[in-house]
């Protein structure tokens, strides 16, 4: 399947620091009996929704969302910060919305279906906006619990175990890769990137 991808690059200063979020949204093709392409309009993704659910505690959930209903050059969009708890795993599930639409547009739905092309990464950082490379593995274990229909994960659904105090960002991006999916980052180009304020303590 051809993919068009449409970016949006936005910067939010957050206590003084930036909180980056870039969108773009995979064009839907859908083919019919006659085997004919039909191509949808271009996702608008206005809403980012991480649902962080303690696996000891499940009534135990932290929420954070990025929301701009505006689009770009309209109003700034609306950032939760995340806080979560050291030494404690969580299970955490990524929606992507598209919530001008009624009832709200599930984009999460299309990457499902197309799994085996694209690649969900949650990185923490020290500092905001720092590139790929400067990801750490102090804050948090990450891993992934879906896999694709070559047994690659999908990161849609992770489990996340928090380490010691951590105070930073959580950047989650949407790698497309329709070709040379390998479980890594490299390959593709990003279709999201979504970078939260966090906090463990």
């Amino acid at each position: 399947m051809t993919k068009k991808i449409f970016t949006v690059n936005k910067s939010i200063a957050f206590l003084a620091a930036a909180a980056v979020l870039t969108f773009s949204a995979c064009k839907k093709e859908k083919h019919d009996d006659h085997d004919h392409d039909h191509e949808n309009e271009n996702e608008e993704i206005t809403t980012v929704k991480l649902t962080f659910t303690n696996a000891a505690t499940p009534a135990e959930k932290v929420i954070a969302t990025w929301k701009d209903m505006d689009g770009a050059g309209g109003n700034a969009p609306q950032i939760t910060p995340i806080n979560l708890k050291a030494n404690t795993t969580y299970l955490l599930a990524t929606e992507l919305l598209d919530e001008r639409k009624n009832p709200a547009d599930t984009v999460t739905h299309e990457i499902a279906e197309e799994a085996d092309e694209h690649r969900l990464f949650h990185l923490f950082f020290v500092n905001a906006n720092a590139p790929v490379t400067d990801s750490v593995t102090t804050a948090a274990t990450v891993r992934p619990l879906d896999k694709d229909t070559k047994n690659l994960p999908i990161g849609l659904d992770v489990q996340v175990a928090t380490k010691a105090a951590f105070k930073g960002y959580l950047r989650m991006v949407v790698r497309h890769q329709p070709t040379g999916k390998d479980g890594s980052y490299a390959p593709g180009s990003s279709d999201a990137q979504a970078e939260f304020p966090v906090e463990i303590k």
